[in-house]
């Protein structure tokens, strides 16, 4: 049960709320990105960006919208430095189920597999795309059979990237863990009622839009996405931002998506803010898209009034990484 759970926690953070299952939205809330904040950061390592206020200090990274490949090396200077003494890593918020919600999470598991095998719903034109795509990838259709279009997609894209790649959030939140710091949520969401929702919303019209989504990215090969890895690591944000994203964006525009993206971007603002008005620093992380588009994380911090150093500004009190 637990991937096909962590698979679709990925399409319930992104495209459902509890209040808008059935409309659809009109426009890709991180489609627009503010081009002032496409900078190359000052030294080769991931970029930061710093908000303070009366002295306190937050320092944001902006971390890759897709997995990273096991043979890009990122430096971890920055990221230790910082963690080093902060009250505690900001992250977003995240969906979360207790016990009581075991028969649920069990319905819910259900609902994602089908009894028949998926390549015989799928319309020749999607289909051929789809045998082919997995044939390249040296995959038979025993991994696929039984899952709805939709997760069939996520697994598909899984499989297309380099092996081994892996979130980067979760790297940082482990490196949090080893050095003692308090790891926070900018809000917790309950599981259930979101997922319900999101499945409640899908057509098997959406679910084919998503899943021919999911084979142009794998179509794009795996050379796309390690520039993009490449990118992010030396602080090269314009590069960062090439990693292909239709699936995600497909995701992004189903049912109340942009609604949700809203509001746990405003709850993300609002704890960083929150983390600015004391004394001492904390460290956030956001994925970039998120962090940079028009009316985004940044601009959401500058509209509270809020100064925002950027990684590529004059900063004599900002640290960098060690040469070597």
């Amino acid at each position: 049960m637990k991937f096909g759970i962590c698979v679709t926690l990925t399409a319930l953070v992104i495209s459902a709320t509890a209040s808008a299952a059935q409309q659809l939205p009109s426009a890709d809330p991180e489609a627009s990105i503010v081009e002032e904040l496409v900078v190359t950061a000052r030294h080769p390592a991931p970029a930061w960006w710093r908000v303070e206020k009366n002295g306190a200090s937050v320092w944001i990274l902006g971390v890759l919208d897709a997995p990273i490949p096991p043979d890009v090396i990122w430096r971890r200077d920055d990221l230790d430095k910082r963690l080093k003494g902060a009250d505690d890593l900001i992250i977003g918020p995240r969906l979360q189920a207790g016990l009581g919600d075991l028969f649920g999470l069990i319905g819910l598991w259900q609902e994602l597999r089908t009894s028949g095998n998926l390549e015989d719903t799928l319309a020749p034109p999607l289909l051929d795309r789809f045998v082919a795509e997995r044939e390249r990838l040296g995959k038979g259709p025993e991994s696929y059979a039984h899952w709805r279009p939709m997760i069939a997609g996520q697994i598909l894209l899984r499989d297309a990237r380099p092996a081994k790649s892996t979130d980067i959030g979760r790297q940082i939140r482990g490196e949090a863990n080893r050095l003692g710091v308090s790891v926070h949520p900018a809000g917790e969401y309950d599981l259930v009622p979101f997922a319900r929702t999101a499945l409640g919303s899908l057509t098997a019209e959406s679910e084919g839009a998503c899943l021919d989504s999911a084979i142009e990215d794998a179509e794009a090969g795996q050379e796309v996405y390690r520039r993009a890895a490449a990118g992010w690591a030396r602080g090269d944000v314009a590069a960062a931002l090439k990693a292909p994203r239709h699936f995600d964006r497909c995701l992004l525009l189903m049912a109340g998506g942009p609604n949700l993206w809203r509001h746990s971007t405003d709850d993300l603002a609002e704890a960083i803010a929150r983390a600015a008005e004391k004394p001492g620093h904390s460290v956030a992380i956001a994925p970039l898209r998120r962090l940079l588009a028009t009316d985004g994380l940044i601009d959401s911090l500058k509209a509270r009034g809020l100064k925002v150093i950027g990684p590529a500004d004059e900063d004599p009190e900002a640290t960098s990484a060690p040469e070597g």
